[in-house]
């Protein structure tokens, strides 16, 4: 870890100078901390990262330096006698509450845990943690907000300006549990008083999460499979990697992705599942065998290549890589999925998601037990599983409900 200070020139003040900034940098983690005084560029030099010998302040402004860097030096090694994880987010937060006592600032917590996130290779996890840290922001712009500042009125206020943006109630939802996360990892952490802990009156549980149908039948999925596409089109595309999402046992999109050559074995496909780290295997049925088979000859030289011509195993080297160019391809594809409904005739919000719920459904139409259901889907709990069951649950209990006309 490199602890340095820089003239921030890419942040102008009001009076022509430029913040005088700690710089904390750790591999490709790198953190700026304002030490609180400026200078100008022609008082800079930038090449030992010192004001000039012609500042006329120059000697209290080293001693400031000089001071900053020792105490964030000393935090260094006092949180590696302590074996603790020591990002450049969280040598700030040290620091930071040194200063201010146990009550923890909030945003600074939040870059260390979504350090931390990015470190495990937990890419979705950081997404949440950042996206969720932006809402806040923009309600609480301060950096020096505190855990207890946050309390039941201030949730209930940033909920009324969640819902005034017009923020779907699931997206709320991910918003407060993901702040409620982060303050039982600072309760764990001791930077705040269980007594500070807001979520015992503001309930999250009360945001309305259900979902819109989401699984399709049987007979729709045979309109999808026979509309007649150029193979060689971006839409057959999109159509093989949902159809064989419906015919893989409901695999995700990430999983099939990363899906390699060398992941087949005598007509099955075995993977970890990206979410969970579970290993599954399905046997390759004729309708997914056949997509297999026509990416055989574009990308099948080489048995570390992956399957589907979503990644490329020399360009997508890190987890972060790998997730922007998910991300990028499945909304691709997903748009794509809205136009073949539109071809097919078919009155659904068409994802790859959907292919995987239709697998659930049609199974359990089927009378496959849940717990069947659940291995294939990689669930960890069979409570998720019912989740996916659940619209076909309400279709059976309408039939019965019949009777009654």
């Amino acid at each position: 870890m490199k602890i340095s200070v820089i003239l921030y020139s890419s942040n102008q003040l009001s009076d022509g100078t430029y913040p005088i900034t700690l710089r904390i940098t750790q591999g490709n983690l790198r953190k700026y901390m304002s030490l609180g005084i400026s200078c100008g560029q022609e008082l800079w030099d930038s090449k030992k990262n010192a004001p000039k010998r012609t500042h006329p302040n120059k000697a209290a402004i080293e001693t400031i330096i000089a001071r900053t860097i020792h105490t964030y030096q000393s935090k260094v090694l006092e949180l590696v006698n302590s074996q603790k994880v020591v990002t450049p987010a969280a040598l700030i937060q040290a620091v930071e509450n040194d200063r201010g006592g146990k009550n923890g600032k909030v945003f600074p917590f939040f870059d260390q845990v979504i350090d931390r996130l990015l470190q495990a290779d937990k890419v979705g996890n950081a997404h949440v943690y950042k996206d969720t840290k932006r809402s806040l922001k923009l309600f609480a712009p301060s950096n020096d907000l505190l855990f207890t500042d946050i309390n039941p009125t201030f949730l209930h206020h940033y909920e009324v300006n969640l819902r005034k943006l017009g923020l779907a109630e699931t997206t709320m939802s991910v918003y407060l549990r993901t702040l409620r996360a982060l303050f039982n990892k600072a309760v764990q952490e001791k930077l705040i008083n269980l007594n500070a802990y807001p979520f015992k009156e503001f309930s999250v549980a009360k945001f309305n999460t259900a979902t819109k149908k989401r699984a399709i039948t049987k007979e729709e999925i045979k309109k999808i499979e026979n509309l007649e596409l150029d193979p060689a089109s971006s839409l057959s595309g999109s159509r093989r990697i949902f159809i064989f999402s419906y015919y893989g046992q409901g695999i995700n999109f990430i999983d099939i992705a990363q899906l390699q050559w060398k992941d087949i074995v005598e007509g099955r496909i075995f993977y970890r599942r990206a979410k969970t780290g579970r290993m599954i295997n399905f046997k390759l049925f004729p309708p997914a065998q056949a997509i297999i088979e026509y990416y055989r000859p574009l990308t099948g030289h080489h048995p570390e290549n992956y399957i589907f011509p979503i990644l490329k195993r020399e360009k997508h080297l890190t987890a972060l890589q790998i997730a922007y160019r998910v991300a990028k391809v499945r909304k691709r594809v997903n748009s794509e999925m809205r136009e073949i409904a539109q071809l097919a005739q078919i009155d659904a919000n068409l994802t790859t998601y959907v292919a995987r719920h239709t697998y659930a459904t049609v199974l359990k139409k089927s009378n496959a037990p849940t717990a069947k259901i659940q291995q294939g889907l990689g669930h960890r709990s069979e409570m998720t599983t019912q989740i996916y069951l659940k619209q076909f649950e309400d279709e059976e209990m309408d039939l019965v409900n019949e009777c009654l006309l």
